[in-house]
């Protein structure tokens, strides 16, 4: 029986046409609710830059807790953190270095907010991608508080620029533009244990959505995983079960292929 269900948000949730849960989304969710399936969503998002249409979702029909910064940083529907993990401190500065000297495009995720190295065309795309404009900011911000994730904006044969200088940090990508830097050992499988122990939740009992590369791991966590019609071969191969795209009503007819709705 599946009590929980884990979703990412950007192609997932949220419309990467129309920025924007599709009804239907929405239906699958309260179906879900009714059943009394626990919600949660696992992003790679900072917990600052949840997207409106998701915080009116869950002021409404609240997400039972959230996995943000891809697992870094887990705090339930009452706010308490469950799970907090920034990446080492000398490791972002190792990071800021490499950024500061033009080595590649950064941007810093802190649970204050987020910042970019600079606005580079790779950087742009990212944002429209995803309806978000981050500021320009000294990159030295980025020791001043706990930071959580960086996007690093490099090809996948160029990680070896960060990860060559690092001791203490991992990545994971949702896209070819950018990939996810974060501390080893973490990353949204270990987002989605801490939230089993929490909620005394086993893998079997719990399904997961996504559409991007970060989510491959996520769905190793759990007993049934569905790829969106929107992901790629990569990330379809790596489900259970394949759904069709956001923007066709796939959430909602996963959940009805599952008979969750």
């Amino acid at each position: 029986m599946i009590r929980a269900a884990f979703f990412d948000i950007d192609g997932t949730l949220v419309s990467m046409r129309t920025h924007e849960i599709p009804a239907s989304a929405v239906r699958a969710l309260e179906a879900l609710h009714r059943r009394g399936v626990l919600l949660f969503i696992a992003t790679g998002r900072a917990s600052s830059e949840i997207p409106t249409s998701v915080r009116a979702l869950d002021a409404r029909l609240p997400f039972d807790g959230f996995l943000t910064f891809n697992g870094q940083y887990c705090y339930d529907a009452a706010g308490v953190v469950y799970r907090d993990c920034p990446i080492d401190p000398e490791d972002v500065r190792r990071i800021v270095e490499l950024a500061e000297r033009g080595v590649l495009d950064v941007a810093v995720m802190q649970r204050s907010g987020q910042f970019v190295s600079g606005h580079s065309p790779r950087v742009v795309e990212s944002e429209r991608n995803v309806d978000s404009l981050m500021p320009e900011k000294d990159l030295r911000l980025a020791l001043a508080e706990p930071t959580y994730q960086f996007c690093a904006y490099v090809d996948p044969e160029d990680t070896h620029l960060f990860m060559d200088v690092c001791e203490h940090v991992e990545h994971t990508r949702w896209c070819d533009l950018f990939c996810d830097v974060i501390p080893a050992g973490g990353g949204k499988p270990a987002g989605i244990a801490a939230t089993l122990e929490r909620w005394g939740l086993a893998p079997e009992e719990c399904v997961a959505f996504g559409d991007g590369g970060n989510d491959v791991p996520m769905f190793g966590c759990v007993g049934t995983s569905v790829a969106m019609g929107n992901a790629s071969d990569d990330v379809k191969g790596a489900a259970t079960m394949v759904a069709p795209d956001i923007d066709d009503d796939g959430l909602l007819a996963a959940c009805r292929e599952l008979g969750l709705a």
